[in-house]
């Protein structure tokens, strides 16, 4: 997180449910308090988002920010908490895409790379490409689990 030591599920963050966000800078991010993050990548097309997604792109994101958002409510008067939401076609949500910006320009005056908002969301979309593709693999290898599931291992070997 251009140059700030951070930890991942940090402890003493934790909500009445047991969880906890998915990581915080361990030096204070803005106005003297530390950065909290939590993110999520959605189906931008489960029957549950298609239609308000064929509307408006990153309405699933941004819809799943908002419930992060209040979920973590309680912590926000001792952190800057941010809910990373994004699609799985790629389409970020709305304070995703904020908070994407603000990091790039911490790491272009860290790093001097004007380009690294670009890298950025290159190493993001590459995350949520293999995400989809793992969830498109385990679906087709599915029926062949239940028939050998000695056979999978051969096929997911990297041999």
């Amino acid at each position: 997180m251009s140059q700030q030591a951070s930890v991942l599920e940090p402890i003493g963050t934790c909500l009445e449910d047991g969880k906890r966000p998915d990581g915080m800078t361990m030096i204070p991010w803005s106005k003297g308090k530390a950065l909290l993050w939590d993110a999520t990548c959605v189906d931008t097309y489960a029957a549950s988002h298609i239609n308000l997604c064929s509307v408006t792109a990153g309405a699933a994101a941004s819809e799943a920010e908002v419930k992060k958002q209040n979920k973590y409510r309680s912590l926000s008067n001792d952190y800057n908490f941010v809910a990373v939401g994004v699609e799985t076609s790629g389409v970020l949500g709305k304070q995703a895409s904020k908070f994407l910006k603000d990091l790039s320009k911490k790491l272009i005056a860290a790093t001097g790379e004007p380009r690294s908002f670009s890298f950025l969301l290159q190493r993001i979309s590459i995350a949520i490409q293999r995400g989809n593709s793992a969830s498109i693999l385990a679906l087709a290898l599915q029926p062949l689990r239940l028939q050998n599931p000695t056979k999978i291992k051969g096929i997911l070997s990297t041999k």
